[in-house]
């Protein structure tokens, strides 16, 4: 499956409903807004999130897309093109990418957070009122290391820091990753906890624990459920970089009817977890 990244597709939303949705997305004080996906470890639908969210924010204003997660690499590449071995440019209207290591180590091996400051200092200086951020999975060590600075910078900067942390069903590794997440999770403006059900839906293991119970009574926690998605649009979206708004409009009627389903309840679920509540 192909994707012509020449052609600019037809605007989801009306301008009237794109104020609208930016003023939900924005809140009322905000001049801006930070999406920070994290997951505890790989394979846990991380990345396939931020592509769900980062169509969302796209639909209603520039966004910029940092891909952290350089052993991955995937959210880089969805957005940009090859035109020279080695060489990727944007591919899509509207969002620039950009690739930004996070984790560095002084001489001991210690966590240095001049790499976490710098990649603040790239978000405070952008133009675009959506940033999104594809954390590395599994390494807390860092995203605790960070907090206090993406928290004091999205302050200073009046930008709206929104942190979403996806989770897997049966596997009890976000029990031990949740912990150390949960200074950011407590000092964010929107934290949202979503269990993806593309390999199951028992989640009882996180629903009976105390970490869950202690998120549950945050102010600003949102708890939801992703979709699963069938596995050529899956393909499409992670081998082939197929874009939601191509599968959702130029593809055949099979996979563009569920497509267009599929991205419709996304935009509706994302919204509905990262508004804010105020609007």
């Amino acid at each position: 499956m192909t994707q012509q990244t020449d052609d600019v597709p037809p605007p989801l939303y009306t301008t009237d409903k794109i104020d609208e949705l930016r003023a939900r997305l924005l809140g009322p004080t905000a001049e801006r807004a930070l999406v920070v996906v994290l997951g505890g470890k790989g394979g846990v639908g991380k990345t396939t999130s931020a592509l769900e969210i980062a169509d969302l924010l796209a639909s209603v204003g520039q966004i910029l897309a940092i891909d952290a997660d350089l052993a991955n690499e995937h959210f880089f590449k969805y957005f940009t093109r090859e035109v020279l071995p080695g060489k990727r440019e944007p591919s899509r209207t509207g969002i620039r990418p950009i690739q930004h290591r996070l984790r560095a180590e002084d001489h001991a091996g210690r966590i240095d957070p001049t790499a976490c400051q710098d990649m603040m200092a790239v978000i405070g200086e952008a133009p675009e009122p959506f940033v999104i951020i594809d954390f590395p999975a599994g390494d807390t060590d860092t995203t605790k290391r960070c907090t206090e600075i993406i928290v004091e910078e999205c302050r200073e900067n009046h930008i709206r820091l929104i942190v979403v942390v996806i989770v897997g069903p049966v596997d009890p590794t976000p029990l031990k990753v949740l912990p150390s997440l949960m200074p950011l999770l407590r000092d964010c403006d929107r934290s949202v906890l979503a269990k993806n059900t593309h390999t199951g839906i028992n989640f009882e293991y996180l629903e009976a624990s105390e970490i869950y119970q202690q998120l549950q009574a945050q102010p600003s926690i949102r708890i939801t459920e992703i979709e699963p998605i069938g596995e050529r649009i899956n393909e499409a979206l992670r081998v082939h970089n197929v874009s939601w708004e191509f599968l959702a409009t130029s593809t055949p009627m099979r996979i563009r009817v569920e497509a267009r389903r599929l991205r419709r309840n996304f935009h509706g679920m994302w919204l509905e977890a990262i508004s804010h509540d105020a609007v």
